[in-house]
């Protein structure tokens, strides 16, 4: 028999034990039809043909046809509506996780993205350009999917690094025929989403193949098109405000009391809230909730089967996604200062003005209280000048930017990828062989506008422009940058107009076009795998069958390569005054922009080797165990680590089996983790009442981090009811991940503005260290903060564990039908991580975190106790083929932990649980064509308030609200 029509039967078999044993969780039972032939099938978990229809594993199977009955939801969709799935990215990424817009992550657990690997056809995928969310499932070509398989378990045994938290295949269908999709949603306030895609398959004799594309459009959505999003200061403290707004505030240098500083008289007059110290300006009225975006992908697949037992596998896949226009604030507050100190440090964001700007027009200057006029008087005659500080004011900001007609900034991001895949497999003397190569390669280019600190401060002289030539300020070219209400029209958000306007004195739009040049960069992450495995039976085993086995050896080259883009490079423009001075150094370098810090470029290669074997032993008719283990080598550096697992399935009744699992997983560290150069990023931090720069380093002493995995449960299975139970915990060793700078600040100088410091504490003395200070004389002061150094290590250790739980019945014959009523839940019981210590202080408590969002070191970011779903679908054949199905999903509230949240207002600080309901209708119409109407969130509910920028938490609610979505399948 060969080994083709073998692995036929054998997936047959395969397919009866998953849809019968429950094993499909997520997976409704599937109406009896005629198969007219049988496909081979992949099945994740073991490298052993037909060890998977033991179910020793948590597997959770999505077909085609499950995913028809829920409407078809979109890949982000898809990932959130399974329970055992905490923190995923891809609704909104702006807020978080900067520069992955358009990218969908997957988290199993909550243990972060790059802890979940991702397989196509149980081969590796390349990890995103952009590290943080792991593995980009909207890279996948979506056409050509017909089943996904998500192993909830530990999986390092067998496929190595990344399966901590567990493994989702995704596998590509077999089509005879051809098929095209198209769908549309109508979603209030944006023009809507649509999709259309196509697939082509042929099946013959000895071969067959599959060619798809697909493409999907999303509109934007803007933030003032929802309620929760734009909430009042009183509301949401932390929905967008912040101080370093424009209009600003202003410092008059020898002044007392009130005369000491001034609001922009236009403040009030724009629409912005105004205090005794500021004027606050919600940046989030220019962002979106959701950025215009394209996806497209392409996808060609071909097998063919040689004699007997010799078939050839290629694939290949292109994919892409593009945000051309991600909406954001008009500019940024500007974080550091134009000059260096003597010790090379830049300054803080102070700028000076000449009392005499031309923007100080007679009436603006009338707006202000006499004690002020009186001070900027004194300074007007002296020929002196007047400050701002990027704590109190921005260059742009209600008015809009020029650049962009007085909307918001535009930042660009676009990813692509492509994918070749291409294996023989065969037998020789009763030994099963499969040989593959894999190479992937993932692109992101990373744009961001931001100012030239130099430029902007040469520009408030009058010394602005591209032709300014000369020293005079305003005069040979050289132009004014106006920072004041003067220069503003109206509010770009309401049409508020301003009274002290001046045509005059507006910003022009090529001035606005010199302050401005792209940050960003190219960064590449490309995967070479060989795969070799070897499978069979051994000459003995027991009365219940022979031993199966199966051992292999794979090489993996992982490459990443950052190439940055035009003034953010460091190498070349390390410092402030860079672009003016070339030749000068500096200690700090924090390179030329006033908010985005500089890049690296990196050229990062590594070889990974692995051996691995596995046994499956049919000890019993009712018993059987499987044992794996595999040695992973990531060179000197990291050193290598060798992972075992023992699994089993005992059925002591035909309606009842047990399963369980344990073993050891593990996690190497990312390229850029493991390089000693540092990464720049910028964090809100309370102390500041701002965003201060933080300097990551990674850290050539981090050593893979480790996990002891356990599984247990039942899977029942009687009549009509299937379910299955299972307890599962992680215990998670040397967590590689960043040491949190935001919680370092929060410990030193305290959570609110004016709260006492550290700095003279011979405890804190080494901590002290990891802060920069500018300022005049560079004193330890949270005014003077500058640049905080934080390092990646393997931190704290981590405990969670919970409960995985599914349940269907199925009534048949019910008003001319079928019913299935059904739940999954996920129940998380801990999430307990270790104390932080920095430098010998304790930075962050012991704490079992389940229930909270917010906690430094949770790659989650959210962890509710409890997320579920529950459905009720009715089918039948009366008058046409036909169905409908009613989902209710929930997410249990949580608590917000973030230091100093509560000081202000309670509000949002317990945030409430989450539930929708979702209703499907389909129809099967002639010549073979299905119609999928679906209300997605039918009653309309808003996502509860969530003290962040955009007044919610998008690892817990979709914020779309309801909306309708409408899809056609035709085949041909």
């Amino acid at each position: 028999m060969s080994s083709y029509l073998r692995s036929s039967i054998r997936t047959a078999l395969i397919a009866a034990a998953v849809a019968g044993s429950g094993v499909a969780a997520a997976a409704e039972p599937q109406q009896t039809t005629f198969i007219e032939e049988i496909e081979v099938v992949v099945t994740t978990g073991s490298y052993i043909e037909g060890a998977a229809e033991d179910a020793a594993l948590p597997i959770d199977v999505l077909r085609s046809e499950d995913l028809a009955k829920q409407g078809s939801p979109n890949m982000v969709d898809l990932i959130r509506s399974i329970p055992a799935m905490q923190g995923t990215v891809g609704e909104s990424n702006q807020f978080t996780a900067g520069g992955t817009s358009g990218t969908a992550g997957v988290n199993l657990r909550g243990l972060g993205a790059p802890r979940t690997l991702i397989l196509l056809n149980g081969r590796r995928l390349s990890p995103s350009a952009a590290s943080l969310i792991g593995y980009d499932a909207n890279m996948l070509p979506v056409a050509s999917i017909g089943r996904i398989e998500v192993l909830k378990d530990g999986a390092a045994a067998t496929y190595g690094s990344d399966a901590v938290a567990g493994v989702v295949n995704f596998i590509t269908k077999k089509l005879d025929g051809f098929e095209v999709e198209g769908s549309y949603n109508y979603i209030d306030g944006s023009d809507g989403d649509y999709t259309a895609s196509m697939a082509f398959g042929h099946k013959g004799e000895t071969s067959d193949m599959l060619i798809s594309a697909g493409y999907r459009h999303r509109s934007e959505l803007s933030a003032l098109d929802r309620d929760f999003s734009v909430r009042p200061f009183a509301q949401n403290p932390q929905g967008g405000f912040s101080g370093f707004g424009n209009p600003g505030t202003f410092i008059l240098p020898g002044g007392a009391g009130a005369a000491a500083s001034f609001v922009d008289p236009g403040c009030d007059d724009l629409g912005q809230i105004q205090s005794a110290t500021g004027c606050q300006f919600q940046f989030t009225q220019f962002d979106n909730i959701v950025e215009e975006e394209e996806q497209y992908n392409v996808y060609a697949e071909y097998n063919k089967l040689f004699g007997e037992s010799l078939e050839w596998h290629v694939e290949a896949f292109y994919a892409a996604h593009d945000v051309p226009e991600e909406n954001s604030s008009p500019s940024y507050a500007p974080t550091q200062n134009a000059t260096l100190s003597a010790a090379g440090v830049p300054g803080g964001p102070t700028f000076s003005i000449s009392a005499n700007h031309p923007g100080l027009t007679a009436a603006y200057i009338a707006g202000l209280s006499a004690a002020q006029q009186a001070q900027l008087a004194t300074l007007r005659a002296a020929n002196g000048n007047i400050a701002v500080s990027g704590l109190q004011w921005r260059p742009f900001g209600i008015g809009g930017n020029p650049l962009t007609g007085g909307e918001g900034k535009e930042d660009s991001r676009f990813f692509d990828g492509f994918r070749f895949s291409t294996g023989l497999k065969g037998e020789f003397a009763e030994t099963n062989w499969d040989v593959a190569v894999t190479y992937m390669e993932n692109t992101r280019e990373l744009r961001t506008p931001d100012i030239i600190v130099t430029r902007l401060a040469s520009a408030l002289r009058g010394l602005g422009g591209p032709n300014c030539t000369g020293t005079t300020p305003g005069a040979n070219g050289c132009l004014y940058f106006n920072p004041f209400s003067t220069a503003v029209q109206r509010n770009a958000i309401t049409g508020q107009v301003n009274p002290f306007f001046d045509p005059n004195q507006a910003n022009s739009v090529q001035l606005a076009d010199y302050l401005f040049e792209d940050s960003g960069s190219d960064d590449t992450a490309k995967t070479f795998v060989v795969d070799a495995v070897l499978t069979g039976q051994l000459p003995f085993g027991f009365s219940a069958g022979s031993i199966g086995w199966a051992a292999g050896a794979q090489f993996r080259e992982e490459t990443l390569e950052r190439d940055p883009f035009g003034f953010s490079d460091i190498s070349q423009f390390p410092c402030v005054t860079s672009l003016t001075n070339p030749a000068a150094t500096c200690s700090v370098q924090s390179g030329v922009f006033s908010f985005q810090g500089p890049v690296t470029p990196l050229d990062l290669s590594r070889d990974v080797k692995a051996v691995f074997s596995e046994l499956n032993i049919p000890v019993l008719e009712n018993l059987s165990a499987q044992l794996a283990v595999r040695y992973e080598d990531y060179g000197d550096s990291v050193g290598a680590t060798t992972n075992p697992k023992f699994s089993f399935r005992y059925s002591p009744f035909d309606f009842f089996a047990l399963r369980g699992s344990v073993g050891t997983t593990f996690r190497g560290p990312l390229q850029t983790q493991l390089d000693p150069s540092s990464t720049a990023g910028l964090a809100f931090t309370p102390a500041a009442t701002g965003y201060k720069t933080y300097d990551t380093f990674g850290n050539q002493n981090l050593k893979a981090e480790e996990a002891f995995t356990f599984n247990v449960g039942f899977i029942v299975k009687a009549g009509g009811f299937a379910g299955t139970l299972d307890y599962w915990s992680y215990d998670l060793e040397d967590a590689l991940e960043n040491e949190s700078g935001t919680e370092i600040v929060a410990k030193f100088f305290g959570t609110a503005p004016g709260a006492a410091n550290q700095c003279n504490n011979p405890a804190f003395a080494v901590l002290r260290q990891r802060f920069t200070f500018g300022g005049g004389d560079g004193s330890c002061s949270i005014a003077n903060l500058t640049r905080v150094r934080t390092q990646t290590i393997n931190g704290p250790d981590q405990k969670i564990s919970g409960f995985d739980a599914s349940l269907q019945y199925s009534f048949e014959n019910v008003l001319k039908g079928d019913i299935v009523v059904g739940s999954d839940a996920t129940y998380t019981l801990e999430y307990e991580r270790d104390a932080a210590v920095v430098d010998g202080v304790e930075i962050q408590a012991a704490m079992d975190f389940i229930g909270t969002r917010g906690a430094s070191g949770i790659l989650a970011a959210t962890l509710p106790e409890l997320r579920g779903s529950a459905y009720f679908d009715y089918s039948t054949d009366w008058l046409a083929a036909q169905g409908v199905r009613i989902t209710a999903r929930y997410v249990k509230g949580v608590q917000d932990v973030r230091a100093g949240l509560g000081t202000a207002t309670a509000n949002g600080v317990n945030i409430d649980d989450f539930v929708t309901y979702d209703l499907v209708y389909r129809l099967s119409l002639p010549a073979q064509t299905t119609l999928t109407a679906s209300v997605i969130n039918f009653t309309d509910e808003d996502p509860p308030l969530v003290r962040l920028d955009l007044g919610y938490d998008p690892f817990i609610a979709n914020p779309l609200g309801r909306y309708f979505k409408l899809l056609v399948n035709k085949r041909f």
